[in-house]
């Protein structure tokens, strides 16, 4: 069984890449993927795909079609919303990825796609609007928050707009690749994980970066969730 995982930065996969053994390195597109063996035992691609929807999108294409792994996992970080109860260093599984941003904006505010009816995925009759469907791994299931993530292109930065996010798909925390990663998959008939540590809690931010070291724990934790229960 190969097990594809996905990561936007390179501080999202430096432990995993430590304990990578007989690992091996392969540039497609202008991505990095690395191969090998984790924990000794599972066989592993390790994809460091860059920020954002598109990066995802194409990052997790390559991956599939290149490596035909049986399961993916998208782990990294993630922004809390107000509302969830998730604190800084908390994990979290998503049962749903959203995409937050795609729809109709009217007077009346932000309509999910579906409104214009223009399904993004149609699958064995099945219509996909903003909402994909996620696998929680077994050993996730118990001990470990779950709930909905929403993919956002712009990070959020005000309380009052976390809060209508929150709101809109009932959801605990956002990121920016979650959606389009489930996506592809989606696709592709493979089943996708998500699991992410939160960095931050959602609410009115300066636009600067957000504070390192709470990132740094963050990406150190979540890499060790995977390594430890994958």
């Amino acid at each position: 069984m190969v097990n594809g995982i996905i990561v936007s930065t390179a501080g999202e996969a430096d432990l995993l890449l430590m304990k990578l053994d007989r690992r091996e390195t392969l540039t497609l597109q202008h991505k990095p993927f690395f191969t090998g063996m984790l924990n000794g035992r599972t066989s592993a691609v390790i994809c460091i795909c860059g920020v954002g929807k598109a990066n995802a999108a194409h990052g997790a294409t390559l991956l599939l079609e290149r490596f035909r792994p049986d399961h993916v996992y998208n782990i990294g970080v993630a922004g809390a919303y107000p509302g969830s109860g998730l604190n800084i260093g908390d994990a979290a599984v998503a049962e749903n990825e959203f995409y937050g941003d795609e729809g109709l904006i009217t007077r009346s505010g932000f309509h999910t796609i579906d409104v214009l009816g223009l399904p993004l995925v149609s699958l064995d009759g099945i219509n996909y609007y903003n909402k994909f469907p996620m696998f929680v791994p077994e050993a996730f299931k118990a001990g470990t928050a779950k709930g909905n993530f929403v993919s956002v292109s712009s990070c959020t930065g005000t309380g009052t707009a976390g809060i209508e996010i929150e709101r809109r798909f009932d959801a605990i925390c956002e990121n920016m690749e979650g959606a389009a990663v489930a996506h592809i998959c989606a696709l592709n008939d493979v089943p996708v994980s998500e699991i992410r540590v939160i960095s931050n809690i959602i609410g009115d931010r300066d636009a600067k970066p957000l504070q390192t070291p709470a990132v740094r724990i963050a990406s150190e934790k979540v890499q060790q969730l995977l390594l430890e229960n994958i």
